[in-house]
């Protein structure tokens, strides 16, 4: 298992992954860490959505071009916004509670929780919401929920790392459920394995700095598992 390879070299993983801030750099760090600066000093402030829409655009989840022709489109900024201010008091409620200081058990309720407003998220225009939502949500509640990658976190759960790539040395694809429901459960399956790894780690091996990439436990979990997959190598061609 991947999660055991990863905990038996967890230094070395670890100090991979402080070279994910320098390998992204630019306005997908700056934007981050604007997003979780705002998050802690004025909670879903204009500026607070504003960098999470920022943010997510710098990570890939728009690309400019024809909507027929490419679905990383985000949806209107006025969409985006209002659906996540409809549930402004509710998810105010969970700004305080932290992945690093609950059970399992804790966790798995929080996350059910959030079913409603992971519903009502208007994100992007494709109708995958794992990671779109995933990656708004660690925005907001960034204490609780990690964010989620196809290409990492979703392939570092479902792949050996000796099946990453094709023999082409391509990754090999990774494919997603339809339907709401089933996206909401692959989502809190994804977070709480995250949540069940980082209970296996040793933490005070982790330092969380608001100034870098690693600014919160889930944040630092989902640099390991980037780290993780990013150090596979990919297979010489035949």
């Amino acid at each position: 298992m991947n999660e055991d390879e990863l905990i038996a070299h967890l230094p070395y993983y670890y100090e991979r992954s402080l070279d994910v801030l320098r390998e992204f750099g630019g306005p997908s760090v700056y934007f981050h860490i604007q997003a979780i600066t705002e998050q802690a000093s004025n909670f879903l402030s204009d500026r607070h959505i504003e960098m999470i829409y920022a943010t997510l655009a710098s990570w890939g989840m728009h690309r400019m071009g024809d909507p027929e022709e490419t679905k990383a489109k985000m949806v209107e900024f006025s969409d985006f916004k209002q659906a996540i201010l409809s549930h402004r008091d509710e998810l105010g409620r969970y700004v305080f509670l932290r992945m690093d200081s609950c059970t399992m058990e804790e966790y798995n309720n929080y996350i059910e929780e959030l079913k409603e407003i992971y519903y009502d998220l208007r994100v992007s225009i494709s109708e995958a919401t794992i990671v779109a939502h995933s990656k708004t949500l660690a925005h907001i509640i960034p204490n609780l929920i990690p964010p989620i990658d196809r290409q990492y976190t979703i392939r570092f759960f479902t792949q050996d790392e000796k099946d990453f790539f094709t023999e082409a040395g391509k990754y090999r694809p990774i494919s997603l459920p339809k339907g709401i429901e089933a996206q909401f459960a692959d989502f809190k399956k994804y977070v709480c394995r995250m949540k069940a790894l980082f209970d296996r780690c040793n933490c005070p091996l982790f330092s969380i700095e608001k100034k870098s990439f690693n600014t919160s436990a889930p944040k630092i979990m989902d640099n390991l598992i980037m780290a993780f997959v990013k150090d596979v190598p990919k297979p010489k061609r035949r």
